[in-house]
């Protein structure tokens, strides 16, 4: 088996962006609209990008249990040492 099979991946961070801020007083959602509206275009552009990079984790973790699973099997395949009894 190789190490390197089960070397620990690089740190995958998928941070979820947050949600902008709407509970404001009306008069500030009114004013401040275009701005708080880019914001929310802005997040659900990094939202997508967040769903991405889930994506890609499962597919990296379902690969590495499928290594794993492999492994195990191999290893419940090696007969037991036999003990020698005095």
């Amino acid at each position: 088996m190789s190490s390197t099979a089960f070397a620990q991946p690089e740190v995958i961070r998928c941070l979820a962006p947050e949600v902008p801020i709407t509970d404001l007083p009306e008069a500030v959602l009114a004013e401040y609209r275009a701005e708080i509206a880019a914001e929310f275009e802005v997040y659900f552009a990094d939202l997508s990008d967040h769903i991405a990079c889930l994506d890609t984790e499962r597919s990296r973790a379902l690969s590495e249990a499928r290594v794993a699973t492999e492994a195990y099997s191999t290893f419940l395949n090696i007969p037991p040492a036999q003990k020698v009894l005095p």
